[in-house]
């Protein structure tokens, strides 16, 4: 909620000067993360499922899962990328925003005179909560709570700091201020109908969602701001596309005693009727053999 004392008739100026980028960098990451994910699910749909041969149910199951599991961790992964990229560049170069409260501006003359010049001198940041401070020339991650002058009294934000730049200053708040009515009324009013009051709005909700209150911006910006994978995969569909034109199966069953007797039995009446015709031509052939034998010696 909000910390400090007093009513909040007499607005400083210098909150329409950031809720507005605040909202709109959060609707433009957003945006930014949408668009990637949109970019990534259709390049993965134009790929194609090679197999030698048809995979069972089971087998093109755990194929599927550990497939699109490798997906959502790749998009996650080239998102991050693309984040870290942007961050380090403008931390990097140091840009700064119009509005930057990290940076000041001091006015340098030239030796002779003749001419100014102007630098950019960090501030320092008085984390009173964390009893810490930090200068942004030294630390991308440099904070401090974000306060607004409420009838000349500093009043804290739950969740929202003053980051760098505008970026962190997005991706290290939280959006614990936005899960309470009474938080985002009092907003609404500082924002003096601008920011906040463009459409209804009641509340996050923490039963419909999976992150929480406390949860940085930054660590939902990471996940790209989904709540979940929604997947669908049909076994049918890939079995009807490889159109087989045979299927070899083989199938293992266990023997029982009663069954190993009756190919015993089967096996032995077989030999039994095999040896029955085969035995009287058997000793017509030894007995013509031994003839030719005799004959053979006796000449």
């Amino acid at each position: 909620m909000l910390g400090g004392s007093g009513g909040f008739m007499t607005i400083s100026g210098h909150f329409t000067q950031w809720i507005n980028p605040f909202v709109k960098s959060l609707e433009q990451l957003c945006s930014l993360a949408k668009h990637n994910v949109e970019n990534s699910i259709d390049a993965f749909l134009a790929s194609t499922l090679f197999t030698n041969q048809l995979m069972s149910r089971d087998l093109f199951d755990t194929e599927m899962n550990e497939t699109l599991s490798q997906f959502e961790n790749k998009t996650k992964t080239a998102f991050a990328h693309i984040l870290d990229l942007i961050r380090s560049t403008i931390q990097g170069n140091a840009l700064l925003h119009i509005n930057s409260q990290a940076w000041s501006l001091v006015k340098v003359k030239t030796n002779d005179g003749s001419d100014i010049n102007f630098l950019t001198v960090p501030r320092t940041f008085n984390n009173t909560q964390e009893n810490t401070s930090c200068l942004c020339s030294t630390l991308q991650t440099c904070r401090m709570p974000r306060q607004v002058n409420i009838n000349s009294d500093l009043v804290t934000i739950d969740g929202i700091v003053i980051g760098c730049h505008q970026l962190e200053t997005l991706l290290l708040s939280s959006l614990t201020c936005f899960y309470y009515l009474q938080c985002i009324n009092i907003l609404r009013a500082l924002s003096e109908g601008e920011a906040l009051t463009k459409e209804q709005f009641d509340g996050l909700n923490t039963l419909t969602t999976r992150f929480s209150m406390n949860d940085t911006i930054e660590k939902i910006a990471y996940e790209m701001f989904i709540e979940s994978w929604s997947t669908n995969t049909s076994y049918e569909t890939y079995f009807n596309s490889c159109s087989p034109s045979y299927c070899i199966y083989t199938y293992y069953q266990k023997s029982d005693e009663l069954e190993i007797l009756t190919i015993f039995l089967s096996a032995y009446g077989s030999l039994s009727i095999a040896v029955y015709f085969i035995v009287p031509y058997l000793v017509k052939l030894i007995k013509k053999i031994l003839i030719c034998f005799r004959i053979t010696q006796q000449q």
